[in-house]
């Protein structure tokens, strides 16, 4: 069968979701939503922007795409490939390396991405284009409990202001509320002399904020609201090490986050 390839950047919201929905068609993940969903998710909430985006076509037929969304974080332009996806039948002819490269081209500051432990072929590629791992993220799912902790609601501006300014950590892109259109609320807690700060999103653990001596406290006054999902990044290892110790349960897939100097 011949192929005839064409690229285009900004290209119409529906070919977007009808390529990413080929591409992904046998992930290891199974993707299965609508386009209003897709829009909702990787657009919206991720923050991957349309006019940034590139779809390979075949003819008129959407066969990949790589989404792309920038932010200016820590004073210094981040551009993250929030996914990259290419259709079986056109896989190994070289269209996920011309779309990286695209990205790669029109790309500022720091390129970022992650990529599930295991997709050998994509950590394969991001490496051979200069990509570097920095870490591993996690994902947990918190058992309920209880706590003696006072737990009171606290502006959202005090995250802007006080907490991201002076954290310890890197927020992972997606629950980075500086750069994803997020719903977010945040909770001071206190017990005797100790503080800290929780993000959640419903029953997502977006970020915690505090010292690591207190990363167990912490994480089980968050778990008193259940169900919980929480991430977090192998450069936290106390946090891990708590999550661990309070029977918090790891979920079987795991990324690497890559990154590329500008």
């Amino acid at each position: 069968m011949t192929t005839q390839l064409t690229y285009r950047q900004n290209p119409p919201l529906h070919d977007l979701y009808r390529a990413f929905m080929t591409g992904f068609s046998d992930y290891i993940i199974s993707f299965q939503f609508d386009e209003q969903t897709f829009e909702d998710v990787f657009l919206v909430r991720d923050q991957n922007q349309p006019s940034r985006s590139i779809v390979a076509y075949d003819g008129e037929e959407p066969v990949g795409v790589v989404l792309s969304g920038i932010a200016y974080l820590d004073s210094e332009w981040v551009t993250r490939c929030g996914g990259l996806a290419v259709a079986p039948y056109v896989r190994k002819l070289g269209v996920a390396t011309e779309l990286m490269q695209r990205f790669d081209e029109d790309a500022k500051g720091a390129r970022l991405l992650e990529v599930i432990q295991g997709n050998n072929a994509a950590l394969s590629l991001y490496q051979r284009l200069g990509y570097k791992t920095t870490r591993e993220i996690y994902y947990f799912q918190a058992p309920s409990l209880e706590t003696n902790a006072h737990m009171t609601s606290e502006p959202i501006q005090t995250l802007f202001d006080q907490l991201y300014p002076t954290a310890q950590h890197v927020p992972i892109w997606q629950r980075d509320v500086r750069v994803t259109q997020q719903e977010a609320e945040l909770v001071k807690v206190t017990e005797d002399q100790q503080e800290g700060f929780l993000l959640y999103r419903d029953h997502v653990l977006l970020d915690v904020f505090g010292h690591a001596e207190d990363a167990e406290w912490l994480l089980r006054a968050a778990a008193s609201r259940s169900p919980l999902h929480l991430t977090l990044t192998s450069d936290r290892p106390e946090w891990i090490d708590a999550a661990r110790r309070l029977g918090f349960v790891q979920d079987d897939i795991s990324q690497f986050e890559m990154v590329k100097d500008k």
